[in-house]
């Protein structure tokens, strides 16, 4: 093929290689961009950061300085604007305040919504969940309760965490979604937990244990209960304990712990639901005055749920002759309730029902978008890999063929100077021929000589001729040879010439393959994670990197187990830290331990790996530089 031919398809893949680099630069930049937000944010307005400094503790007072402050304009400043719309939001709702509508809060929603500020965005959501509940749009509240989560997750506030979980299990726990239930206050006691939050532990065990009792696990309904009326009296939430020592009288009076129901009852301030309680426990225990005493003071309530119990109570209470009198009286009254709660519940079962089709849809479409943003990460992840493989066939082919020309010019090299050689020996000897000749002659024309002598001497010049025209043929031959070769010499430079150039331009290539594979590992989600704030990674964590290493850098785990099958799994995670441009400090803390450990982990791996050499790791080549470039 001719070299021009070739260089030409060279250049031609060398320019659509350049194209395709820039446009997958380009959208990897552009889906980081859409990924992680941009623009920065300004220092909020001191009364601003005065009212949410004290908002946890003190919401009144928070909302008073909101209140009183001048409200930052729409126009001039959104950002301060759309902060005081959330947290006069979050006043209000943490008084238990009425609001009437979402518009507020939305302000801020729609503020942050496209930021890259997670806590705010999380926050927001948070509120439009809580707002959007109390105003009866479930199936938007859920909607915007998992979003919160979303956005939370990518923080660190447990406490935001728990407000979010606890929201969810609150919605979940009262439409019957209880399997959802127990895993949202799973999650929202593991926020409490590491916040250190004794009163959001209490409240997160509350609902744990109403969950269970659902589920029918009473056992562990009452653990939960009796750790979460042990902080409230820690806490001293009496109110609280009170709420929570009733659920476990019911449940133990559910249990046929008759005794143990009345006992905690009985340190309990009377309320309706306390004597429904008092009245089942002792119509059970066959005590039929107290029962009938009880269960009569239960029906002073407006809750028609706790009526019907009362009244199903009495009804039972009248089989026995002494209050067989009432009978017809209280089987209207219960036969009125239980229609009563039978139209509400059927009016709820259909709500439930469209909830729990909505929120399954909702779900699945998280699923779908999750799944979207998997094939499209995936996609980048093939096509980087694709276009590595590329680069690293051009490039070997380009080393390829430079090795094989500087092979030839070596070898035509030497068949060059053999042939001078040889040429340089034939002028030689036919010079010394030429010099014998004339020597001869002048003998011949100097002396006289018999015949046979001048015989012997013709003789000697005609052989002399002979070889001497002989080894002109070879001199020109040689010559022709010697340019012939240097000809095809110097074309061979030129054409080697060329390729360092193209292997120049691949060394660049190869360049700008290394900075995009470790663009493309920096945006890795878990990566970016790690470098804004380092933690001890989990048996997961540790096989996404391992993956992230594998694709990017060209089965770097693989090869790296090839070269050296004895690396321990440690050492092994040291090695792809070390691939993805961690510092000591990093590493350190990833490890949970000191620096210095890190360099002693560090020249252990070095001499291990230097082992698994012929000639060993050379003193200047660093653990680090020997790695990257592996």
């Amino acid at each position: 093929m001719d070299i021009s031919y070739f260089c030409r398809k060279i250049r031609k893949m060398r320019k659509i290689t350049h194209y395709i680099l820039y446009i997958l630069i380009a959208f990897a930049a552009l889906l980081n961009i859409q990924c992680s937000g941009n623009g920065k944010e300004k220092t909020p307005l001191p009364e601003l950061v005065h009212a949410e400094s004290v908002m946890f503790d003190h919401p009144d007072s928070a909302l008073h300085i909101l209140e009183d402050m001048p409200m930052p304009s729409a126009r001039r400043d959104k950002e301060n604007h759309a902060l005081w719309c959330l947290l006069v939001t979050q006043a209000k709702v943490k008084q238990l305040m009425k609001i009437s509508s979402d518009s507020l809060v939305r302000i801020a929603y729609d503020y942050y919504k496209p930021t890259n500020n997670a806590r705010r965005k999380a926050m927001s959501a948070l509120y439009m969940g809580g707002v959007n509940y109390n105003l009866g749009n479930i199936e938007e509240s859920i909607r915007f309760y998992l979003e919160a989560k979303t956005e939370m997750e990518k923080t660190n506030d447990y406490q935001l965490g728990y407000l979010i979980m606890s929201g969810l299990s609150n919605i979940y726990l009262y439409r019957d979604f209880t399997t959802y239930a127990l895993e949202a206050c799973a999650q929202a006691y593991d926020y409490a937990v590491k916040d250190s939050n004794k009163r959001y532990q209490m409240s997160s065990l509350l609902f744990f244990a109403r969950c269970y009792c659902l589920l029918d696990k009473l056992d562990i309904a009452e653990q939960k209960y009796k750790q979460c009326s042990a902080i409230a009296l820690e806490l001293g939430k009496k109110n609280f304990y009170d709420i929570a020592m009733q659920d476990l009288a019911a449940l133990y009076k559910n249990s046929h712990r008759y005794t143990e129901s009345l006992l905690i009852l009985k340190s309990l301030p009377f309320n309706p639901q306390v004597s429904l309680l008092f009245g089942q426990n002792y119509l059970l225990l066959n005590q039929l005055d107290s029962a009938n005493y009880y269960l009569k003071k239960s029906l002073y309530t407006d809750n028609i749920y706790t009526k019907r119990t009362a009244y199903m109570g009495l009804y039972k209470l009248a089989e026995y002759p002494i209050y067989q009198k009432n009978m017809k009286t209280y089987c209207d009254s219960l036969l009125f309730y239980t229609d009563s709660v039978m139209s509400l519940d059927k009016g709820k079962e259909i709500i439930a029902y469209k909830e729990k089709y909505d929120h399954q849809k909702l779900i699945t479409e998280q699923q779908r978008l999750k799944l979207e943003k998997a094939d499209a990460q995936r996609l980048l992840f093939i096509i980087t890999i694709c276009l590595i493989v590329v680069i690293a066939v051009v490039a070997y082919l380009y080393q390829k063929r430079l090795v094989r020309k500087e092979t030839t010019i070596r070898k035509q090299s030497e068949q060059l100077q053999d042939y001078m050689l040889q040429l340089h020996e034939y002028e030689t000897r036919l010079m010394q021929n030429n010099r014998y000749m004339e020597e001869l002659k002048e003998q011949l024309s100097g002396q006289e000589m018999n015949s046979e002598k001048l015989h012997e001497y013709r003789e000697q010049i005609d052989s002399l001729q002979v070889e001497n025209s002989r080894l002109s043929e070879k001199i020109n031959s040689l010559q022709l040879h010697i340019n012939d070769y240097s000809s095809k010499l110097d074309k061979a430079r030129r054409e080697a010439d060329k390729f360092r150039n193209l292997s120049e331009e691949n060394l660049y290539l190869k360049q700008r393959e290394r900075v995009l594979a470790d663009y493309v590992a920096d945006n890795d989600r878990l990566v970016k994670e790690l470098r804004e704030k380092c933690r001890v990674l989990e048996n997961k964590e540790w096989e996404a990197l391992e993956d992230v290493c594998e694709s990017v850098y060209g089965n770097f785990i693989t090869r790296l187990q090839s070269f050296c099958p004895t690396l321990t799994k440690q050492e092994l995670h040291l090695c792809v830290l070390i691939r993805l441009r961690f510092g000591n400090a990093q590493l350190a803390t990833i490890f949970a331990v000191s620096p210095a450990s890190i360099s002693q982990k560090k020249f252990r791996l070095k001499k291990h790996i230097s082992e698994s050499l012929k000639n060993g790791l050379p003193e200047e080549m660093t653990l680090d530089r020997w790695i990257t470039e592996f």
